[in-house]
C-alpha cells in the first residue's frame, strides 16, 4: 500500500521523520483580530516585528498569510538538514490552498509533501458545502481520494484537517460524518482540528466511530492547546491518536488569557502521555501557519520539530526508539492506505 505525496505514491518505508500537520501556502485571515495595541509604524514583516507579534499574533492580517512558494521551498529545505523527511500539508479550500504549487516546493526542498482533503471550520465553507447533506459530501471526498483533488491528479494521503468549532456546528457535524464514511470505506485516516475553547474531542471521536471509523485511524488534533489529563486519557483509552501539534509557537493572541503553551509545557504533556503508556498513539507537528513561524522572520521554522523536539523527546524517554515511533512509525501507519 502506498503513501500518496504531491509527487506521486511512495513506499511507506521511504518516508522517514514526518511532521503530521503543517501549512506551506495558506491564507487564514479569518482568524485576524482588531488590534488592542497598534502595531509599530513602518516596520516590515521580519525579526524586528517579532516582539509585537509574540503578544499580538492575530493583529496583523499579513502575518497569517503564507503566500510565497519560493520562500516555502527555502524554509522547508531546512527540514532535510535537520534529519526530517516529510510534512503533511493540511491546508484545505477556504484556507487559501494552492495545491498546484506544492509539487515544485517538494522538488526544490527535497521533502516529501503529503496533503489532506475535506472541509475546515464552517466560516471557511462555501455555501454548497455548508448546506450539503452527508451523502453528497461523502461522494465528493471519495472522488478526491480515488481520482485526486480539483483536476490536479494529486491524491490526499488522509482526510483533514477536518474543522470543528466549539461548540461544533451542524455543518461541521455533517462534514465529520462524511469524512468518517469516506475514511471507513477507503482506509484513509481522519485528522480533526479541535478548538482550544473546549473539550469536543471525545464527542467528535464517538461520532467518527459511529460512522464506521476505526479509532486507531483517527487523529484528534490540537490537544496540546487544551491540556486536561482526564480529557487526553479518555481519548487515548478509546484508541485514537493524540496530536500535540503546535510545537514552536508560544504566542499570545492579544492578552495573557489567550496564549499557546510553551514547548516546555508541551514536552511535559509528552512525558505524561509516555508515562501512561500511550507513546504509540501520539503524533507531533508545528502547525506552521504564519509569517512569525518562519526562520527568516525570527520564528523557529519547519525544522524545529526535527532539530530540537525529537531529540528532547528521546532524552525524556531515555530511548531514541520512542522518538522514532512518534516521528516515523506512527506517521507511516497513519498515512499508508489502500490504493483505492
Amino acid at each position: 500500500m502506498p503513501i500518496h505525496t504531491v509527487l506521486g505514491p511512495i513506499d511507506a518505508a521511504d518516508l522517514g521523520r514526518t511532521s503530521m500537520h503543517e501549512h506551506l501556502l495558506s491564507d487564514l485571515r479569518i482568524w485576524a483580530k482588531t488590534p488592542t495595541e497598534l502595531p509599530p509604524e513602518g516596520v516590515p514583516m521580519g525579526p524586528e516585528l517579532m516582539a509585537y507579534l509574540r503578544w499580538n499574533f492575530l493583529s496583523i492580517p499579513e502575518n497569517i498569510v503564507l503566500h510565497d512558494p519560493v520562500v516555502a521551498g527555502e524554509e522547508l529545505a531546512h527540514v532535510v538538514t535537520a534529519g526530517g523527511s516529510g510534512v503533511v500539508e493540511l491546508t484545505l479550500d477556504g484556507m487559501g490552498r494552492r495545491l498546484a504549487e506544492l509539487p515544485e516546493i517538494s522538488r526544490r526542498s527535497g521533502v516529501h509533501v503529503m496533503v489532506g482533503a475535506g472541509f475546515y471550520v464552517e466560516p471557511t465553507m462555501p455555501d454548497d458545502v455548508r448546506t450539503a447533506d452527508v451523502d453528497t459530501l461523502t461522494e465528493l471526498l471519495l472522488t478526491q481520494l480515488r481520482d485526486g483533488i480539483d483536476g490536479t491528479g494529486i491524491r490526499p494521503a488522509l482526510l483533514g484537517e477536518i474543522g470543528t468549532s466549539y461548540p461544533v456546528t451542524d455543518a461541521e457535524w455533517r462534514s465529520l460524518r462524511a469524512a468518517a464514511r469516506a475514511g471507513a470505506e477507503t482506509g484513509a485516516t481522519v485528522y480533526t482540528h479541535q478548538s482550544f475553547r473546549g473539550m469536543a474531542g471525545t464527542e467528535v471521536l464517538e461520532v467518527l466511530v459511529e460512522e464506521g471509523m476505526s479509532p486507531d485511524r483517527v487523529i484528534i488534533g490540537h490537544l496540546d492547546e487544551y491540556w486536561d489529563q482526564a480529557y487526553h486519557r479518555d481519548i487515548a483509552q478509546a484508541g485514537a491518536v493524540l496530536a500535540y501539534d503546535t510545537f514552536g509557537s508560544d504566542f499570545y493572541y492579544g492578552g495573557a488569557d489567550l496564549r499557546n503553551p510553551t514547548d516546555a509545557e508541551r514536552l511535559d504533556m509528552v512525558e505524561w502521555l509516555l508515562s501512561e503508556g500511550y507513546g504509540d498513539q501520539l503524533v507531533i507537528a508545528q502547525d506552521v501557519w504564519a509569517q512569525a513561524n518562519l526562520r527568516r522572520n525570527g520564528g523557529r521554522g519547519y525544522d524545529h520539530l526535527f532539530a530540537r523536539i525529537g531529540p528532547a523527546i528521546a532524552k525524556i524517554a531515555g530511548d531514541p526508539a520512542v522518538a522514532d515511533q512518534i516521528l516515523i512509525h506512527t506517521p507511516r501507519r497513519l498515512l499508508d492506505r489502500p490504493t483505492l
